[in-house]
């Protein structure tokens, strides 16, 4: 007892921190969930939308919503969190930081291989990797690149990455893990005397930049930390891909 109650001092703060981190480690795990199925949304919603970018980033909107619900469950609450969580996709999206949804595949090259012209009565005119009896199609690969070779089934595979800045929010967890996260003089050489073995990533660093913005307070210090998570998905088309700002030709009758 006597050992125990002079070395209480000294391992209370141990034992402090150590319970602070464990409660933000199972938010950022509850936040990586979350952001695990809002992907598969996304992606599913551009499977039906011939790919298209703003329909995928409002399935994501609609999927990460409940991380920004208070406790009341009311229409009202879940219609501002949603407004908030479309805000903070959209912002991101003209910013470049917080929320970033990157299309991983088809990649351009695939879709230059793959890409056929569609014409309608009406006279419109546009290209797009055609997704109609794909069992029945010729299944002979195509060259893309180098020693990459696809067939078109495989071409009508959507493939996303979704990059999310989640803010850290419990106290003095939030201050160790952001400090570990804001590294920037750091070295990747073992023999250095900056050496640390973390590198910040590019969406981490941007990650930074949002909380350095968000937290300022006329000092440029950051005061609010927060943490990159990222979430792959991947889902057949179920509509003919067409790329956004694709090039048509001109085509007279």
């Amino acid at each position: 007892m006597a050992e125990f109650s002079i070395s209480l001092p000294f391992l209370a703060p141990i034992v402090l921190v150590l319970i602070m981190l464990l409660i933000q480690w199972a938010t950022i795990y509850r936040d990586k969930m979350t952001l695990n199925a809002a992907t598969f949304d996304a992606v599913r919603s551009g499977t039906l939308n011939h790919g298209s970018m703003a329909k995928m980033r409002e399935a994501l909107a609609q999927g990460m919503t409940p991380l920004f619900m208070r406790d009341e469950s009311s229409g009202v609450e879940v219609g501002r969190a949603y407004l908030l969580a479309r805000a903070y996709v959209e912002g991101s999206n003209m910013l470049g930081v917080g929320a970033q949804i990157k299309q991983l595949h088809p990649t351009n090259e695939v879709y230059e291989k793959h890409k056929v012209l569609r014409k309608d009565g009406s006279g419109n005119v546009w290209y797009e990797i055609p997704n109609d009896n794909l069992m029945y199609r010729n299944p002979v690969q195509k060259h893309i690149k180098g020693d990459v070779f696809l067939n078109v089934q495989d071409a009508n595979l959507l493939k996303i990455e979704v990059n999310w800045c989640k803010k850290l929010e419990v106290p003095i967890a939030n201050w160790v893990i952001g400090k570990i996260l804001t590294f920037t003089d750091v070295s990747i050489n073992p023999f250095d005397e900056k050496y640390v073995n973390y590198v910040p990533s590019t969406h981490q660093l941007g990650c930074n930049a949002l909380g350095l913005v968000s937290g300022a307070d006329g000092t440029f210090n950051i005061n609010e930390y927060y943490i990159s998570l990222k979430s792959y998905a991947i889902a057949r088309m179920q509509t003919p891909y067409r790329q956004q700002d694709s090039s048509i030709p001109d085509i007279k009758d």
